[in-house]
């Protein structure tokens, strides 16, 4: 055999180990339990206490069902009025990645909170679909912004109406999509922005990209993070794929705000969605956002 039929041999096996490893990857029907305790002394809302256990049930059937290569996102924040530190804020958002990836609730979260000995005891159990992960995914730089003295500065904390923006980068062309969660079962699709009538929003490979920033973008949007509570956490979702995907079906906004739909039938669609398209890519990141002041 010359070098030419050795080479094309063995480019042919290795084609073939990438597809047999694609083909091979594995979902599965998972459920998971976990408790989490606070006392008087920890520092967490009630709301970031049910949101953290839901997301360690979630890591718990994953690792149940493909083994454990857990990450956390830690954000770290600290409230600062008048110069003067006022709170501090802990979130540990162990996300669902234990070797696979949360795809979706096949059945709704059962939450139980009991007070016990002067605890309060959170206990979550979930159930659900998740995909083995034994390929890498696309690597997308991101990162939240909002205003700042000298431009725009990452951040994890808004003070309600200042304005958001996300900083995109990826390796490859695609396409894009971001969603903010909020805790009122409600997502709201800020990008594709609403004037996209494909419902698509391409990008180029090794490009950085502002996105809501009408300075570099004339066409863009300007969002704002608002909350009538003392404080909230919402979470954004960033959605990548180098092949075509088109937005979910949601309600049409007015001028203050995007265009919505359940956080329901966001999860439906976006399960869909991944299970038709394995090289889509969804990150998330928490943010705080606080009431101001008055």
């Amino acid at each position: 055999m010359n070098m030419c039929k050795k080479f094309s041999l063995v480019l042919s096996l290795f084609f073939l180990t990438v597809s047999v490893q694609v083909m091979a990857q594995r979902e599965a029907t998972v459920s998971g339990k976990y408790t989490y305790t606070i006392t008087d002394h920890d520092d967490i809302t009630l709301r970031a206490a049910k949101l953290k256990c839901l997301e360690l049930a979630k890591a718990a059937a994953i690792k149940a069902e493909f083994g454990e290569l857990i990450t956390s996102d830690v954000i770290d924040s600290n409230v600062e009025t008048n110069g003067e530190l006022k709170s501090s804020y802990f979130w540990e958002n162990t996300v669902a990645m234990a070797k696979g990836e949360w795809l979706g609730d096949t059945q709704p979260p059962v939450v139980n909170i009991v007070y016990e000995d002067g605890k309060l005891v959170f206990s979550v159990e979930v159930h659900g679909r998740a995909r083995e992960i034994i390929q890498a995914k696309t690597d997308l730089k991101w990162e939240v912004q909002k205003d700042g003295q000298d431009g725009h500065k990452e951040t994890s904390y808004f003070d309600s109406g200042e304005r958001v923006y996300v900083k995109f980068r990826s390796p490859s062309d695609g396409y894009v999509a971001v969603y903010l969660m909020a805790g009122d079962d409600e997502t709201s699709c800020l990008l594709p922005y609403p004037k996209d009538s494909d419902g698509q929003h391409p990008v180029k490979g090794g490009r950085d990209y502002v996105f809501f920033d009408k300075s570099v973008d004339p066409l863009a949007y300007h969002y704002k993070l608002s909350t009538k509570r003392e404080q909230e956490d919402n979470q954004l979702v960033i959605i990548y794929s180098p092949n075509p995907f088109t937005k979910c079906n949601d309600i049409t906004g007015d001028k203050l705000h995007p265009n919505s739909l359940s956080t329901h039938d966001f999860q439906k669609w976006l399960l869909r969605c991944q299970r038709m398209d394995r090289d889509m890519v969804v990150n998330k990141k928490w943010v705080k956002i606080r009431k101001k002041e008055k």
